[in-house]
């Protein structure tokens, strides 16, 4: 059952305000749909009730993203000049970060949303050769990011061109296993999680790994860097957290498909 967003919010309040006076809390990660119902933690970052600090933890996971691509593009001795990028979702916090780091390096980018008026201040904001568009212009894309907060997977196979290489950040996944499994020309990969060598009890995250945006928040507290991270991301910020990542070793070592590691070949 849907519930009002001012019933969410007073939800997420409450969980937050609760850790903060019985477990002296003061730095939240937002994390799954709780950082768009609270407008990218800005909402929750204003109420008087909580007084800690907010991080939706994207700026790691925008970083991460981009190295994903990076890593996927030299497995398969691509050139960025020679390829078409979509990226689902780019006016999102994540997609918009993503969008201003990779779309000077391709050749053609497609920047996808539902929301047209979005798509133009996204425009703005963005330098390279790219066209905006509330369609699911996929299919002739060799590079795919989803980095929507859609609560069910949006890529069917036919959106995918022979050979796709998808980077899939949404949490829950864009592109589904079944899909993977009929089509074995294309390659899926995770786009959010790094090495963290300490098991966490978290359903579906295997051994080994951990979101990048619950990372951020782990690193931000061991800086003990007593700041709010919400909104829009801050561009240096997210550089400053691809430095958190080398110094604590939480990063992107390996490619993996819904957790498990990538064999190409196979």
């Amino acid at each position: 059952m849907d519930l009002p967003r001012e019933e969410i919010r007073q939800n997420i309040l409450d969980v937050v305000t609760f850790a903060q006076e019985n477990l002296n809390v003061e730095l939240v990660q937002l994390g799954a749909l709780t950082t768009s119902v609270t407008d990218g933690g800005i909402w929750l970052s204003k109420q008087k009730d909580y007084s800690g600090y907010i991080n939706h933890g994207d700026s790691y996971t925008a970083a991460v993203t981009c190295d994903t691509v990076d890593k996927a593009i030299r497995l398969f001795k691509k050139d960025y000049s020679d390829l078409t990028i979509s990226i689902v979702g780019a006016y999102g916090i994540i997609g918009e970060a993503v969008s201003k780091i990779l779309v000077p390096k391709f050749k053609n980018s497609i920047l996808i949303g539902r929301r047209k008026e979005k798509l133009n201040q996204l425009e703005k904001k963005i330098k390279g050769n790219f066209k905006t568009t509330v369609n699911m212009e996929t299919k002739k894309s060799d590079i795919i990011i989803t980095a929507t907060s859609h609560p069910t997977a949006l890529l069917r196979s036919e959106d995918l061109k022979k050979n796709a290489i998808i980077i899939d950040v949404s949490q829950p996944t864009n592109l589904s296993y079944d899909i993977c499994l009929e089509r074995k020309d294309i390659n899926r990969f995770d786009g959010g999680y790094v090495d963290f060598p300490y098991n966490l009890p978290i359903p579906y995250v295997p051994k080994g790994k951990l979101f990048s945006c619950i990372v951020e928040a782990i690193m931000q507290a061991a800086e003990n860097e007593k700041k709010n991270y919400v909104g829009s991301i801050d561009m240096k910020h997210l550089q400053k957290t691809k430095i958190w990542g080398k110094k604590y070793g939480f990063v992107l070592n390996e490619l993996t498909n819904f957790g498990k590691p990538v064999k190409i070949g196979r």
